[in-house]
């Protein structure tokens, strides 16, 4: 039925640093799954924590890393929270939001997929070592997908000119300097009018003694391409960072990301009415990567772009927690 994570069946400690708040700490008393829920998940958090302990700690070579920690239940069905920390600017402060990190999801029962229940529905989600199956605990790297350092190739057909409002050009390089990075993204990852970009999330293979990512097999498994374009994506990924297959159980192209769900002509849409996305930030779809409200990844750019200027490498720390199984539904 559910996956129980296996730090918790033999009793492991997860990673854990001076100062660091106890993660139990961080579980909210409920998560509301048809309103956003950050304003009331920050709001309790800073009447529990004034820091979280965990920007510019010591890293790999003693060099300072400052992480975000997402927190996910066993039942993938249901959604966990994000915590982290903005030091400086307009909105300093500890942060924490709800978040996703399942798989491809069914509702027919699929041979050797994990099952849990949405309001009362039940579903059927790809375990970790299957493609696009569920979120894998462990250490990534974060970085913002900025045009101004990816090279971005945008997936999935042109929208309406208000969706596509706020989708970056699919540009090459700029002033005549190839882009460091490469990536391909989705148009419905960039909501019209919202300043936001997803997030690059790339594990972080020298990051993992002690977490629940230590001991997971890191393996490159290339996909073939499936046609010319691609097969180009492919070149290009490979040209700009050539162990980019490489990745736990063989996955790679793992991202943070919002959609375009909550936008007010998609709401508005006939041919989205009685669609339970709308109003059930659960039923989003997150193929194994990591799924934020529009104004979440908006506060997690800043976080990241705010400690990246410190000179910090910025991680993401994934973490199964059995708390967030028995959490009430908020209404």
């Amino acid at each position: 039925m559910l996956k129980i994570s296996l730090f918790v069946l033999l009793g492991l400690p997860a990673a854990v640093f001076a100062g660091a708040v106890d993660e139990n700490v961080l579980i909210p008393s409920s998560i509301t799954a048809r309103s956003p829920a950050q304003p009331g998940l920050t709001a309790e958090l800073r009447l529990k924590v004034a820091t979280l302990g965990l920007n510019g700690i010591k890293g790999p070579g003693d060099k300072p890393v400052s992480r975000a920690l997402l927190l996910l239940p066993n039942d993938r069905a249901r959604p966990g929270v994000i915590n982290f920390e903005i030091e400086g600017g307009s909105r300093p402060g500890v942060y924490q939001c709800e978040a996703l990190g399942r798989g491809i999801t069914s509702t027919a029962a699929v041979d050797g997929w994990q099952w849990g229940k949405i309001a009362g529905t039940k579903i059927y989600y790809a375990p970790e070592d299957v493609t696009d199956g569920a979120t894998i605990p462990g250490v990534y790297d974060l970085r913002n997908i900025s045009p101004d350092k990816y090279e971005i190739a945008l997936l999935g057909k042109p929208g309406t000119p208000e969706e596509e409002a706020g989708v970056p050009a699919d540009a090459k390089s700029k002033e005549g300097k190839p882009r460091p990075y490469f990536t391909g993204a989705w148009r419905d990852w960039y909501p019209a009018g919202v300043s936001l970009m997803p997030v690059d999330l790339m594990w972080a293979a020298d990051s993992q003694k002690g977490t629940q990512g230590e001991g997971v097999p890191y393996f490159e498994r290339r996909p073939d391409p499936a046609g010319a374009a691609s097969k180009a994506r492919q070149a290009a990924q490979l040209a700009h960072n050539p162990k980019y297959y490489f990745g736990p159980n063989g996955r790679t192209g793992f991202a943070v990301h919002t959609d375009r769900w909550e936008e007010p002509s998609k709401q508005a849409d006939p041919q989205y009415a009685g669609r339970p996305e709308l109003k059930d930030f659960r039923w989003r779809d997150t193929d194994g990567c990591v799924k934020l409200r529009p104004a979440c990844l908006n506060l997690l750019n800043e976080f990241i772009a705010g400690q990246a200027a410190l000179g910090r490498r910025v991680q993401l720390e994934i973490r199964a927690n059995e708390q967030l199984d028995d959490l009430p539904e908020a209404r």
